[in-house]
């Protein structure tokens, strides 16, 4: 059970379950909700009735209420209630009488270490500044996420007694962490909240199981840490940092999603293994000896395709992964959402690390990423992001560049090249669009059915912004590998074997 007082629900412990869910309803579980801006945090649900909803849309709902921007919407998906199996940007819930539905929103897509210093950064700004990748309501929700796997049991942990000494010191940091939020003294805390309570259920078990003296003194030992750490000068979110990173270093296998699949004509098991922090290996059943294939920048196509025994068809699928050196890797997978949930991982990673505006399959691609491509915008970068794109272009009067607002899902920013009397300078035009998908530039009573409409017209007649007549004469389009989103400065882990064969499927 989770800790008087916390808003964080623990999705594992079927506190939240189908069978509490109301018929014809989808219900989209949240690990934290941004506060309101007069009050206490919203219910950790979102509810949608009878319709059709991608799952892009139900993210977008779900960022908007975690206070989650669009340049980290990309970190997120949507997965089935017990965490099982994941759906693509683009699956179509549908939502009538028949049954009702829940998802969980969560952060799919990790490096290695995002919440520390110097490896993994977000570059959009000039002369390659670095900012940190996280913003802090994307922390709040990966604290409150990993909290409740860790409680939930969903990190595997061994119950040693060192492994127990650092589950008790995260626990430690949970109690002050809810004591700084409460506005009490960790004492106060202690005498109605549990310690026990932030701990996962096997380590909760083996302590009951402990003679009265030996848990009192597990008890009393915890209290004068929690009394001594609590003097210290500090909040809660440098804690929550704190937690993570420790709880980064617990797991063994950190964020690390992992698919039991077939070779293509062979009867061995093996298993696909994802990372962000080293890209795609393989093994054979349980077999802890890896064979890396690729690192996500070096994928060069994935395909799926209907598999078939006997030559009749059947539920399987086959995806093909082909490497930049024409290596290829084939899995079976045994069900289509199964393969569909494994290229969307592969897939979100790609944009992440190389090329934000390229999709592999267009049975997983984002319906957002499809519209960007056909209006030839630019995802959520920086305003000097976008000016250095234009000086690079040439910065002709009349050049201008179309993206999405970094702050708002709902707006697009237009940048266009104009000629002054002092040279070439940038002005901004702010476009807006409404819940039935009408576009027009703030200011401007007119209403567009499409982007392209809009800058057809605003092409053909010119604007007035910031005091200048602007004409738009050329688009500068997004580039192959221009706009990467995340970049690692640490280098891909090598390969187990040096010079790996070149084969069309894994074999054991």
């Amino acid at each position: 059970m989770a800790p008087l007082g916390e808003e964080t629900p623990l999705i594992g412990e079927r506190s939240c379950s189908l069978s509490s869910a109301e018929a014809g309803t989808l219900q989209v579980y949240l690990y934290h909700r941004a506060p309101a801006p007069r009050g206490p945090p919203g219910a950790p649900v979102l509810t949608f009735t009878f319709g059709e909803y991608t799952a892009e849309e139900l993210c977008v709902r779900a960022a908007k209420a975690c206070g989650v921007l669009p340049v980290c919407h990309p970190l997120f998906a949507l997965a089935t209630e017990d965490l099982s199996c994941w759906f693509p940007p683009n699956h179509i819930f549908t939502v009538d009488d028949s049954r009702s539905q829940v998802v969980v929103y969560r952060i799919r897509f990790f490096f290695p270490n995002w919440c520390g210093l110097g490896q993994s950064h977000r570059f959009q700004l000039l002369n390659d500044r670095a900012s940190p990748v996280l913003d802090y309501p994307v922390i709040d929700y990966l604290f409150a996420q990993s909290r409740s796997d860790f409680i939930g049991g969903r990190v595997a942990v061994g119950l040693s007694l060192p492994t127990q000494e650092e589950c008790l010191s995260l626990a430690l940091l949970d109690m002050l962490r809810i004591a700084k939020e409460q506005r009490q003294s960790p004492d106060e805390v202690f005498s109605h909240v549990s310690y026990k309570s932030c701990l996962p259920e096997r380590l909760r078990c083996q302590i009951q199981q402990h003679n009265f003296l030996t848990r009192k003194r597990i008890r009393r030992r915890f209290s004068k840490s929690l009394r001594k750490i609590g003097s210290c000068q500090t909040d809660g979110r440098y804690l929550k940092l704190k937690y993570l990173l420790d709880l980064e270093r617990l797991q063994r296998r950190w964020a690390e999603e992992s698919f039991p699949v077939r070779s293509p004509g062979a009867a061995a098991a093996i298993v696909i293994h994802v990372a962000g922090e080293s890209g795609v290996a393989w093994s054979c059943g349980g077999s802890e000896n890896r064979q890396h294939f690729c690192d996500f920048p070096d994928i060069a196509d994935i395909s799926i395709k209907q598999a078939s025994r006997e030559g009749g068809p059947v539920e399987n699928r086959v995806v093909t992964l082909t490497k930049t050196d024409n290596r290829v890797l084939e899995m079976e997978f045994p069900t289509l959402r199964e393969a569909r949930s494994f290229v969307a991982l592969l897939d979100g990673y790609y944009r992440l690390t190389a090329d934000a505006h390229h999709y592999f399959c267009k049975e997983v691609a984002p319906p957002r990423l499809l519209e960007d491509v056909e209006n030839q915008c630019h995802g959520p970068i920086s305003s000097e992001f976008a000016v250095n794109k234009l000086k690079v272009a040439g910065s002709r009067p009349g050049l201008y560049l179309l993206r999405r607002s970094p702050q708002d899902f709902d707006s697009y920013l237009l940048t266009v090249c104009v000629e002054t009397r002092s040279g070439p300078d940038y002005k901004r035009c702010l476009i807006r669009r409404d819940e039935d998908g009408n576009f027009w530039l703030s200011g401007v009573p007119r209403r567009f059915c499409s982007l392209r409409e809009l800058l057809g017209t605003y092409g053909c007649c010119g604007l007035q912004a910031e005091g200048a007549h602007m004409r738009l004469a050329a688009c500068c389009p997004p580039l192959p590998r221009g706009d990467t989103v995340t970049a690692r400065a640490q280098p891909p882990r090598p390969p187990l074997t040096a010079t790996p064969p070149p084969q069309t499927s894994p074999t054991c």
